[in-house]
């Protein structure tokens, strides 16, 4: 992790915990976490808030940290962003349903030293794969290929077709079981080479 990020990351969770909010640490740090460590300039935090009292949860994050990091984009209920430490931090709030699982299914780790819950790789995959831009396919190419046969490959395809579905893209689910098979393919075939 860059080192100016980790201030930013410690005074988020130092206030998210202080007010018992659980979260899971997501976006490019969780990225370099599971899968291959790339630039990121940012943190992303999915924060779960007690029955969704959104408004409680936006006032105890601007009140620590007043400063939005993008004041000229209109502001979205569901994203607190702030400058913290210099860094721009999102505070996304999670909607009931399948964004409680990123929360609740978090496991605990270690960023630079400093323990925090961080989004598991399966459902950091399913994030991706749903926001579908090219960096994010790098992204999970890198997941699956650090995390081949630890992954919960089942959970992701489950809630993957559910989201092609639901959004009428079944392309998601095309483009990743072609990138989960040809990954998968590749590791196999090498772990059978002589001398392996």
């Amino acid at each position: 992790m860059q080192k100016k990020l980790l201030p930013a990351l410690r005074k988020a969770i130092a206030l998210l915990e202080r007010h018992s909010y659980r979260y899971a640490v997501i976006g490019g740090l969780a990225v370099s976490h599971w899968g291959r460590i790339r630039a990121t300039y940012n943190v992303d935090i999915k924060v779960l808030v007690p029955d969704t009292d959104y408004p409680a949860a936006r006032a105890a994050i601007r009140s620590a940290f007043p400063e939005r990091a993008r004041p000229h984009v209109p502001a979205n209920p569901l994203i607190v962003d702030a400058k913290v430490a210099g860094v721009s931090v999102d505070f996304l709030l999670a909607v009931p349903g399948y964004e409680e699982n990123i929360v609740t299914r978090a496991v605990r780790g270690d960023l630079d030293g400093l323990a925090v819950w961080i989004c598991s790789p399966e459902d950091l995959i399913i994030q991706k794969a749903v926001a579908g831009r090219v960096q994010d396919w790098q992204d999970i190419e890198g997941i699956l290929i650090e995390q081949h046969s630890r992954l919960d490959l089942a959970y992701v395809a489950d809630w993957l077709q559910q989201f092609a579905a639901a959004l009428e893209q079944p392309e998601i689910l095309r483009q990743y079981q072609s990138l989960q098979e040809r990954i998968s393919a590749t590791i196999t075939s090498v772990n059978h080479e002589p001398g392996w």
